[in-house]
């Protein structure tokens, strides 16, 4: 039986938040493909207001700039409240993109793409995680199966500290699962 749903704007997303999230978290939860950000929205909306299933919706920002950030946020909960009858949801956006979960540690990311970043590169980085990590020949795809592939607990552990992954995983344990807060 299905407790909530993450919508995701993508595969991409659910393979990281499914790698990341603690798996007890994860129990009775399905992950659900909006197939980009545009369409991530309405249908967490519309299983939100049919299934009355608590949901997280988790989109990219797309941007740096809080002020759009804040404005795009609040659209999407003015939307969403208008869909829910005392329904928990929550709204992540992944700031810039769903990717700068990987980019806090520089030197573990040049490790990971195999070489050195300039300064510049790092910043840039900063700003256009999915650019950075695109830059190997085999693209961000391979990069995130590969990186996935070869977490050892530790990197699991700091990952699993990003505010993104954070925010989720505090959702689901008090709104989906809060026997696992009492135990």
């Amino acid at each position: 039986m299905t407790k909530a749903y993450i919508v995701t704007e993508g595969p991409i997303h659910i393979e990281i938040l499914h790698a990341l999230i603690p798996p007890e978290l994860l129990q009775d939860v399905t992950f659900v493909d909006g197939e980009d950000k545009y369409n991530a929205d309405p249908l967490a909306r519309t299983l939100l207001s049919e299934r009355q299933t608590p949901i997280v919706l988790v989109v990219d920002a797309d941007t740096n700039d809080e002020i759009a950030i804040k404005s795009y946020q609040q659209d999407l909960e003015f939307l969403s409240y208008t869909a829910t009858v005392r329904t928990p949801y929550k709204i992540v956006q992944a700031v810039p993109t769903i990717e700068a979960i990987f980019l806090q540690d520089r030197i573990w990311i040049e490790e990971c793409i195999g070489r050195s970043l300039s300064d510049l590169e790092w910043q840039l980085g900063q700003k256009q995680p999915r650019e950075l990590l695109d830059q190997p020949s085999e693209g961000v795809q391979t990069f995130i199966d590969h990186t996935l592939n070869t977490l050892t607990d530790q990197r699991l552990k700091k990952l699993r500290q990003h505010p993104l992954v954070q925010e989720i995983s505090r959702f689901l344990a008090t709104q989906v699962h809060s026997s696992l807060l009492a135990s």
